[in-house]
């Protein structure tokens, strides 16, 4: 199986490679904006919000284990603020958080490399024993390609998931898909069972 990296990746992308042994994240492409390479979305007091990882180097043909993050702004301290916001009422918060606030925290030169990192600890959490490879080459296309489908743009082939109580179910309906940290903070140990 075959994926993009990804920015605490959504349900879908921990649901595909949850009944694999090993699966390949791709480190040959070219960066594509407006992807969950660098973005995810999370249920906050406001509904739905995007998180999204600021770059440098804007050059489209730069590939993507090249890419650079930002600190031009203080996003960590944005980011960590809207999930802490978001999630610090969720039943499993406290168990999980500070596994991930060192992310928030401590700075990292280029996004595959934070995403993997991240990626590790979040699979560490869930329980999810798949082993992660890394591409050789760029493959245009090959079976059990999702570099694409897991996508924010991708709404053809849009999974609903088995619902659960989220933090703010009095005020919206179940949202599907949202980042592996919704349904972690708020599933907690039961999270894989629901993937």
């Amino acid at each position: 199986m075959l994926l993009s990296t990804a920015y605490l990746p959504p349900v879908e992308y921990f649901q595909k490679i949850n009944s694999i042994d090993t699966f390949f994240i791709e480190r040959n492409e070219h960066f594509l904006k407006q992807t969950y390479r660098n973005r995810c979305h999370i249920l906050g007091p406001n509904g739905i919000q995007a998180l999204s990882i600021p770059l440098g180097n804007t050059h489209t043909k730069t590939l993507i284990t090249e890419k650079k993050i930002s600190y031009s702004e203080n996003w960590q301290h944005q980011h960590w603020k809207s999930i802490t916001s978001a999630y610090a009422n969720s039943p499993y918060f406290i168990y999980y958080s500070d596994e991930l606030k060192m992310f928030y925290e401590n700075k990292f030169d280029f996004l595959f490399e934070y995403n993997t990192e991240i990626l590790k600890v979040l699979l560490k959490l869930l329980r999810i024993k798949t082993e992660i490879k890394f591409t050789e080459n760029f493959v245009e296309e090959t079976t059990n390609d999702f570099r694409n489908n897991v996508s924010p743009k991708n709404k053809t082939n849009e999974i609903v998931f088995k619902s659960y109580t989220q933090v703010f179910s009095e005020k919206y309906p179940f949202v599907s898909n949202l980042s592996i940290i919704d349904l972690l903070f708020n599933k907690g140990p039961e999270a894989k069972e629901f993937l």
